[in-house]
């Protein structure tokens, strides 16, 4: 990204334009850059006349009649036989072109950007394509987001204006289902900017036409062409901007062999795009068009469009191949809107996309890809260079600034800090989910939501079989929301999704609920009671009807890497479980075998419910605990490394009055505060404690079904009425299939509906 070039650079290409384009022609001056947002100063004789019409039309037959063996010796030819011809007072080539001016000092431009156009039948390396819809559409309904997409339709080989309509059906499908946001795909007329201005305040504007750098010093400036054609009505209709320099007469060369050759048209400058259009504070600019961020012009433009509210600006340095803006943009929009499996979007036409497929992801962390990755798309071949670099050899860009950078034209990202905003447009970044954790309390949950949103404060939601249901939202911010869960019942589990404050939603993450009983079993040996020898045994059983959840989806933590597989992982059980002790008995009886003890269970017993350590009486708990073996995950949530398919919680219960003790003779049963031998407390799988054990849960990570296995333990207990008793222990049940799990489209699914026109 960049910033405005300092005075001292603004200096070296005032006094650098000169040589650095000596050899294309006679010498230049730079751009002194006008105030923002203001047109050059007025100048004689430069906007639009009829003379410019017939005198463009004898550069275009004069153009046929060249070699078009070089692209840069036949402008310079033309260039010399235009100004021959005596209907032209000058004639300069400049970057993108000529610029001209007529005999009364009207200035004209001839746009010669694209060597697909120029130099016949070999450098013809697209074919005209044909439409996806009709070149003349209707625009939208007023709304208060627009995306736009200005494209330039005339059949020349230089555009392929069927991805451009593409492009804006991507965008259409993925914000159809926010309020106030519209897409439009629209030839790039006049007629059409002029329309945008009215009802469609833009978050995003595509511009795909020509470019090209006229003028004189000091007014230099930046055009593109219009598909208007410049006859009498259309400069009656536009005269008012003629005046102002906004608009002037241009044509674009193009060789007669199998494309449309161009006729005069309409060409603007920046200015009269801020003049008639309105930008949401904050909107994206991505010029697609050739030399739209030159040296010559940087300054210039990027200094109107940050006047007029935009806050970031894409354009290229020097003439860009076709396929390679194509294909930036391409890469640029797939990362932004996210990827599904079956695409809403279509953008895998054109972008080779991830299984499972991508979640969106930030406009920030796009751009740091753009330099990092090489060219790999289904545009072309491969090409060894960045998304930022468009190298095909046009010797037209050797003398084009910077000179450095020889043929190479670059993308240029100028960032005029919006993105903060809390009205920055959506485009910035979608919101997207990353990853889920959830703490677990016995009267709700606290759902803790990574990843990226937008600013301002939008709504969270859960949709289960039973409908859509809202989270209330805790806590928001750009990389973490949090948003309250119900402990069991409707809402408690499905797919969340995060909604910006315009109801744009986010990729859909599961969170997975799983249900199913756990049992516990203790047989305990009882050597003695109540001070007699003997023997006997006891047996401890509780039963968990458990409610768990978690987030396990395969998580994509940046782009364009592979989705992780995240830990099995709950801190606690859903509020909604519960527990009861099923079994305590035993029998016990003295040597001389004159009296016994019998153990019986209560079933009256209150029943265990979740708990928070310190567990009080008649609670239970299972979830994370650290330290256990290898074997087991780093019970800890998200991705990591290691066995994150295998969980090993802790668990215990605290009961209260589970069961009784009755004797022969009033001696043996425990009696007193001290000693609640029916109310039992037990722990298992705790790392430390002595009665040790391990219980595992293991998910298989395709079907998330999960299986219970445990590692009994062996240790001296305390149950029964006395200490020190040799026991065992172990775990066993059954968990359900799991509700709302991954699937492999999770990364990325999102609920949307294309509205296109």
């Amino acid at each position: 990204m960049t910033s405005f070039l300092s005075p001292l650079t603004r200096l070296f290409l005032v006094l650098g334009f000169a040589g650095a384009l000596a050899g294309c022609g006679p010498a230049h001056s730079a751009t002194v850059p006008h105030l923002p947002g203001a047109g050059p100063s007025a100048t004689p004789g430069t906007g639009s006349t009829p003379e410019a019409v017939p005198a463009l039309q004898s550069v275009q037959t004069i153009y046929q009649s060249l070699p078009h063996t070089s692209v840069t010796s036949d402008l310079n030819a033309l260039a010399a036989q235009m100004v021959t011809s005596g209907t032209f007072k000058t004639a300069t080539v400049v970057p993108g072109g000529i610029s001209a001016t007529l005999a009364d000092g009207t200035l004209t431009l001839v746009f010669a950007d694209r060597v697909e156009d120029l130099a016949g039948t070999a450098a013809i390396r697209r074919t005209v394509s044909s439409r996806i819809r009709p070149q003349v559409q209707p625009l939208s309904p007023a709304n208060s987001h627009e995306a736009a997409f200005l494209i330039n339709t005339i059949p020349q080989a230089a555009f392929t204006p069927a991805r451009q309509q593409a492009f804006a059906d991507a965008f259409s499908a993925a914000l159809g289902l926010a309020s106030g946001y519209e897409t439009d795909d629209l030839d790039v007329s006049l007629d059409n900017i002029v329309a945008l201005g009215t009802g469609h305040p833009l978050d995003f504007l595509d511009i795909s036409t020509h470019g090209v750098i006229g003028g004189a010093s000091p007014n230099i400036e930046y055009y593109w062409l219009s598909t208007t054609m410049d006859d009498a009505a259309s400069e009656m209709t536009y005269a008012a901007d003629i005046t102002a320099h906004r608009v002037v007469s241009g044509i674009a060369l193009t060789v007669s062999q199998g494309q449309f050759r161009s006729l005069p048209a309409l060409a603007f400058t920046p200015d009269f795009l801020t003049s008639h259009l309105t930008f949401n504070t904050g909107a994206i600019v991505d010029n697609e068009s050739c030399f739209g961020q030159n040296p010559l012009v940087a300054v210039n433009v990027q200094g109107i469009f940050q006047a007029a509210g935009v806050g970031r600006y894409f354009g290229w340095t020097k003439e860009v191949d076709g396929n390679d803006a194509d294909e930036t943009d391409a890469f640029i929009f797939d990362r932004m809107l996210g990827e599904e499996s079956p695409s809403v979007t279509g953008l895998d036409t054109f972008v080779n996309q991830f299984t499972p497929p991508q979640r969106p992801f930030p406009l920030d962390q796009i751009e740091g890809r753009l330099a990092a990755e090489t060219r790999s798309t289904k545009v072309q071949s491969p090409q060894n260079e960045s998304y930022l670099v468009s190298d095909k050899g046009f010797q037209t860009n050797l003398g084009a600034p910077p000179i450095a950078d020889g043929t190479k034209a670059k993308m240029i990202i100028t960032d005029f800090g919006d993105e903060s905003l809390a009205s920055a447009p959506i485009e910035y970044g979608l919101p997207s989910i990353e990853q889920m954790q959830v703490a677990e309390t016995p009267a709700a949950g606290t759902l803790t939501i990574l990843g990226s949103f937008p600013t301002a404060q939008g709504t969270v939601q859960i949709t289960d079989a039973n409908g859509v249901h809202v989270l209330p939202v805790t806590t928001w911010m750009t990389n973490v929301v949090t948003a309250s869960l119900p402990a069991g019942g409707s809402g408690s589990a499905g797919t969340v999704e995060v909604l910006s404050s315009g109801g744009e939603p986010s990729n859909a993450v599961p969170l997975t609920q799983w249900s199913g009983q756990l049992t516990y079993t203790e047989n305990d040996s009882i050597p003695n009671l109540g001070g007699s020898s003997g023997s006997g045994s006891g047996t401890i059983q509780a039963v968990y009807n458990l409610v768990f959840r978690s987030d396990v989806h395969p998580t994509e933590t940046a782009i364009d890497t592979p989705a992780q597989p995240q830990n099995l992982f709950f801190n606690g059980p859903q509020g909604s479980s519960v527990g009861h002790v099923t079994a305590f008995t035993g029998m016990f009886t003295t040597d001389d075998g004159m009296n016994s003890a019998t153990f019986s269970t209560n079933a009256n017993a209150p029943p265990l419910l979740p708990g928070i350590p310190p567990l009080p009486a008649s609670t239970f708990d299972i979830g994370a605990v650290s330290g256990q073996p290898a074997s087991c995950n780093s019970a800890a949530p998200g991705p990591a490394s290691g066995p994150t398919n295998v969980f090993c919680p802790g668990t215990g219960f605290v009961s209260l009055n589970a069961g009784f003790c009755t004797d022969t003779n009033g001696m043996l049963c425990p009696t007193g505060p001290l000693s609640p031998v029916g109310s039992p407390k037990v722990n298992f799988s705790y790392p430390g404690l002595s009665e040790g054990g391990l219980l595992i849960l293991t998910m298989d990570p395709s079907t998330y079904a999960i299986a219970v296995t445990s590692v009994p333990a062996m240790f001296t207990g305390g149950h029964f009425g006395g200490q020190g008793r040799p026991s065992t222990a172990s775990m066993s049940g059954t968990i359900g299939a799991p509700v709302s799990p991954p699937t492999a489209t999770t990364p990325a699914f999102r609920r949307r509906a294309v509205t296109r026109k």
